[in-house]
């Protein structure tokens, strides 16, 4: 759910709130995901739930809005325990506030024309009852009494008893409220979950955080439907805390997390040696080597590719122009797919481009090239590139603007 468009957005919201400026490290602010956070969190809580070395657990960061999931391994180092990620985190638009969205149709059913006749405020005050009095204790079985506000709309209702009310409550039962509201936002939790632990293989525990995490009704469902797969399915101490807390942990200790996957393939655009009756002859060109094809796609890291905490990627490349020894200002294009590498950069896409300002001279009488060095740092929230010139180092953090497009960043001497 986080994209790499998030995440800039975050880091830009930062530098104009000025906690961080344009010209700062990016090591100055850390970019957490709400699932790692709470991870870092339940992690603490390991060995009251008998988890050791090698063992795997899911996080279920159900909140209001989304509900964001993970499953990390959890293994020993020199530096005590750790955490890897096993699956590539992913989540949907499923949290809590659809339940009330689903509450509200409800309602709406059951009054009919009377809806349009209630007082401003009656609403509002019915649906803060049901989110904060009725959701998070619902069980599945007992039928909810809906406390009304003090109104006198309810005393010209064609049909009370028809709807349940009586005595100032409206009664809403149990099996109604578990097809029409609960069970659509709930069955999706559960695929989620499905999804994840596919994926893992394996998995140990499952820990459900986030406000929605706690609730009685969405606990009881995952128990119902995994208790035979994993032996530990719980909500740890304050669940609508975890982020934030783990997020201070983050803070404190940013090497917990020792391994990632990888969200999408990054690449760049070089040219390759020419095959032929493989690559099309547009794409031929002659250099001292031989016979090239330009526009070949040259892969750092693949999709879904597990890849350590600051992993360095080094690819060396030439940037060659005919009959001079200067070459000019010139830059390298940074590709993101999110399926599988393509053989050309041809038509994709541009997410990033290191300016390298020139001039440089070429030493090579005969190639007139000069060499790059290129590193992609990967294994963090965020990519860093690096391209090494002539014993200049030029770096980015990726950046986007709207649509994923990219402006080219400012180019600094580290």
């Amino acid at each position: 759910m986080w994209s790499d468009k998030a995440k800039d957005v975050m880091r830009r919201a930062a530098i104009r709130a000025k906690l961080i400026t344009e010209a700062d490290h990016p090591d100055r602010l850390t970019l957490v995901s709400e699932p790692e956070a709470a991870a870092l969190y339940c992690k603490r809580a390991c060995k009251q739930y008998d988890l050791e070395d090698g063992d795997r657990f899911l996080i279920c960061d159900a909140g209001g809005g989304t509900v964001d999931l993970i499953v990390y391994d959890i293994h020993l180092s020199s530096q005590g325990q750790r955490l890897s990620e096993v699956t590539k985190g992913h989540g949907a638009s499923c949290g809590s506030i659809f339940i009330d969205m689903n509450f509200r149709t409800l309602l709406i059913q059951k009054f009919g024309r009377d809806w349009a006749k209630f007082p401003k405020g009656v609403i509002p005050q019915l649906m803060e009852t049901f989110a904060y009095q009725l959701k998070p204790h619902f069980d599945g079985i007992e039928d909810q009494y809906l406390a009304l506000p003090r109104s006198d709309c309810f005393d010209y209702l064609e049909n009370p008893e028809a709807i349940g009310i009586d005595g100032g409550y409206m009664r809403l039962k149990a099996s109604e409220l578990k097809k029409t509201v609960f069970e659509p936002v709930v069955g999706k939790v559960l695929n989620l979950i499905q999804e994840q632990l596919a994926a893992a293989k394996e998995c140990s525990a499952i820990f459900m955080v986030g406000g929605f995490g706690a609730s009685n009704y969405l606990l009881d469902r995952v128990k119902q439907e995994f208790s035979g797969m994993v032996k530990t399915i719980a909500v740890p101490y304050k669940p609508e805390v975890a982020v934030v807390c783990g997020a201070v942990y983050v803070g404190l200790n940013p090497k917990m997390v020792t391994a990632r996957v990888s969200r999408r393939c990054y690449g760049v655009s070089a040219m390759d040696k020419f095959q032929e009756d493989v690559d099309p002859i547009a794409l031929k060109v002659y250099r001292v080597e031989g016979e090239m094809c330009k526009n070949r796609f040259n892969v750092f890291v693949k999709k879904d590719q597990k890849v350590q905490v600051n992993e360095c990627v080094t690819r060396f490349f030439s940037v060659v122009k005919q009959n001079a020894y200067d070459i000019g200002a010139c830059s390298i294009p940074i590709y993101a797919i999110n399926g599988q590498p393509p053989r050309y950069s041809t038509g994709l896409p541009e997410l990033a481009e290191i300016l390298l300002p020139g001039p440089f001279k070429s030493s090579d009488p005969v190639s007139h090239e000069v060499s790059i060095k290129t590193k992609m740092y990967f294994g963090l929230n965020e990519v860093k590139v690096v391209a090494s010139i002539q014993g200049k180092d030029y770096s980015t953090t990726l950046r986007f603007e709207d649509g994923d497009s990219y402006t080219r960043p400012q180019v600094r001497y580290l």
